[in-house]
């Protein structure tokens, strides 16, 4: 009874292990079950028949889309775990793919400075979540933005920065990534901040971390991601900055065809299913990292050892004791029966 008992209590703490590793890995399991995104692509229908012959004829002689893709700015966009591109320019994508049948091709870089090279150098067609600024615009078209978020400005705890706006922030150092919107926002609009191009936003949060930057600018949710899986905990948020930058698609300027089909696309997408798409993504917590993952498949693995051991070791001190029982029982039958043996022997006949 014991071992049964043990046994149900050590396969309980097991299942309660698996459902939290898969909580923690594949949150979309616990997501709630409207697919915002399905429902809209059984809803939408070609566009085809809104596009100019010249561009038409374009799209038939072009059916392949290079996308310039930031791996590393989820929720918005980046390659999952299996390779696939995904976040909410994956959903616009999917949804541009159903509309206009082009064969969009995700292109993954190192960063996202290497993805603006190759778009530069005429690599790159697309980009699916870009921000207008005044020196992407020298070599890309952008659509009317899909989302607008506004930038956060952190600071390391104990630093004495606890509030910050951008003309506290004049002459300070503050962490950027190369290449992104914000990059751009400081050199044109605020030269009197000394920017400190970074790789990567978790990059831009451990130069602030080890004293190398007074602060850092980006989206919150790319803040705060990078902070959860970075685990760069003494961070604080010294203040936010509201600009009009918007994240869009852009297409390369020698391809004003796609840019009127992607455009047209897009228009047909209501600002009702834009934000049903956005809070799709902006509130969904994303799977932990790989190194986590083995480090729970690890601890599970032992987990299960020790049950297994433990299961093993109760059934031989059962088998023992059972063992033990039956030996002392074998031996007292065989007093017994000896006893009388003896008895019948020292019994006089016919007594």
């Amino acid at each position: 009874m014991r071992q049964l008992l043990l046994l149900c209590l050590g396969l309980t703490i097991i299942g309660i292990q698996v459902l939290l590793g898969v909580q923690t890995f594949y949150p979309q399991a616990f997501a709630s079950r409207e697919d915002t995104l399905g429902e809209l692509l059984e809803e939408k229908t070609s566009v085809l028949d809104k596009i100019a012959p010249e561009d038409l004829a374009w799209l038939a002689a072009n059916p392949i889309v290079t996308v310039g893709v930031d791996p590393n700015f989820y929720p918005l966009e980046m390659f999952d775990e299996r390779g696939r591109y995904t976040g909410l320019g994956g959903d616009y994508l999917r949804l541009l793919s159903k509309m206009t049948g082009l064969d969009f091709r995700p292109l993954a870089t190192s960063d996202w400075a290497a993805t603006e090279e190759l778009a530069r150098q005429g690599k790159v067609d697309l980009f699916m979540a870009a921000a207008k600024t005044g020196r992407r615009s020298e070599y890309m078209l952008f659509t009317a933005p899909y989302i607008t978020e506004p930038g956060i400005i952190m600071t390391r705890r104990g630093s004495g920065l606890d509030k910050a706006d951008m003309s506290a922030l004049a002459g300070k150092k503050v962490a950027v990534v190369q290449d992104y919107s914000w990059h751009d926002f400081l050199k044109e609009f605020h030269p009197e901040v000394i920017a400190v191009p970074s790789a990567t936003t978790l990059e831009a949060l451990q130069k602030v971390a080890a004293g190398e930057a007074d602060a850092v600018l980006d989206y919150e949710f790319n803040l705060l991601e990078k902070i959860q899986t970075g685990g760069i905990l003494q961070m604080q948020t010294a203040g936010k900055v509201d600009s009009s930058y918007g994240h869009a698609v852009a297409v390369r300027r020698d391809r004003p065809e796609l840019f009127n089909v992607i455009t047209t696309a897009l228009a047909q997408v209501t600002p009702q299913e834009r934000e049903a798409l956005a809070q799709k993504w902006l509130h969904q917590e994303r799977p932990a990292g790989q190194e986590r993952h083995w480090q729970w498949v690890f601890f599970f693995f032992v987990e299960a050892c020790l049950l297994i051991f433990g299961l093993l070791w109760l059934y031989h001190v059962g088998v023992r004791k059972h063992t033990r029982e039956l030996r002392a029982r074998v031996a007292a039958l065989e007093k017994r029966l000896a006893r009388e043996e003896k008895a019948r022997v020292e019994t006089p006949a016919g007594a």
